[in-house]
């Protein structure tokens, strides 16, 4: 294997893990509020909500 290709798929793996610990909190809270059924709350206003309900009247 070449120096090159080391270093690639080190990179690659280093971003890899990156993502993946950066994603973990927000999977962690998805998952916590799926358990505890917060998802199934009313969704708070979001600007196409907003703009399909001034379309609406």
């Amino acid at each position: 294997m070449h120096a090159g290709k080391i270093v690639r798929f080190l990179v690659f793996g280093f971003l890899l893990a990156v993502l993946a610990i950066g994603l973990l909190p927000f999977l962690v809270i998805y998952s916590w509020s799926d358990m505890y059924g917060i998802t199934e709350i009313e969704p708070a206003s979001t600007p196409l909500t907003v703009l399909l309900k001034m379309m609406k009247d």
